[in-house]
């Protein structure tokens, strides 16, 4: 494993000194808000950051595997279309943004507009999994993919107002009680039992598995799926249309 501190390089250093370096493990230390880091990544890399993470993490990449010991600003997985990050703290705004593959584990909060405009590609199903709660919008004009989020260790609302606005295609999975008021109204909900969950269950046991939470613990409460009731909501918008 190649080792770096971030202190020691200015940011466009960095940057193109991890884009250069050919070792399959790379660690950051000391990081402090860099961003842009593991951008357009097109290879299987594996990146332990410890420290904050600026914008755009991670943003358009295809294959990297990111592990940060820290938070994560706005933007992370902005786009990408495979790969994996994993976040041991909380991610702020437009997480997801555009995601059309790879895996997205956030152990905290998340800010607001949680995988809006995802989409799933060809065989690719993006997926987000936040361990406690998501702020307003989350879902936003989703297209594809799963977004799961937990409630663990939480004291606020485990979603914001609007989530799902716009949504017409894939699944929000929410654990436990949050304000019905806060959906969209395009928008079913289906209670899972325990034999219901064969569709998530890999990710519930990785984000187990990730941060170290009882796996029996996140299946004690129930979950609920949320899915859209028309697929075209906005046809009505467009002249001439034919249902």
């Amino acid at each position: 494993m190649t080792i770096f501190s971030a202190v020691d390089y200015e940011d466009h250093e960095l940057l193109q000194i991890l884009d250069e370096t050919p070792q399959e493990e790379i660690e950051v230390r000391d990081l402090n808000g860099q961003r842009y880091i593991a951008c357009g990544w097109k290879n299987s890399k594996k990146l332990i950051l410890r420290g904050t993470a600026g914008n755009n993490l991670g943003a358009f990449a295809e294959g990297p595997q990111i592990v940060v010991y820290g938070n994560g600003q706005e933007g992370v997985a902005n786009t990408m279309s495979d790969g994996q990050i994993v976040l041991h703290g909380r991610v702020g705004d437009i997480a997801g943004y555009g995601m059309r593959g790879g895996s997205l584990f956030v152990k905290g909060n998340a800010g607001y507009r949680l995988g809006i405009h995802m989409k799933a590609y060809q065989d690719k199903n993006p997926v987000i999994v936040v361990g406690s709660s998501a702020g307003a919008f989350a879902g936003e004009y989703m297209a594809g993919g799963t977004i799961i989020v937990l409630g663990l260790d939480s004291n606020r609302d485990l979603i914001g107002p609007y989530c799902g606005t716009g949504m017409y295609g894939g699944a929000i999975y929410l654990r436990g009680n949050f304000p019905e008021h806060n959906l969209a109204a395009n928008l079913s909900q289906e209670i899972l039992s325990i034999h219901e969950l064969s569709d998530i269950m890999p990710y519930l046991e990785a984000f187990a598995q990730y941060f170290e939470y009882p796996l029996e613990n996140i299946l004690e409460t129930p979950f609920t799926r949320l899915k859209v009731l028309v697929d075209r909501p906005f046809a009505h918008l467009y002249t001439g249309f034919v249902s």
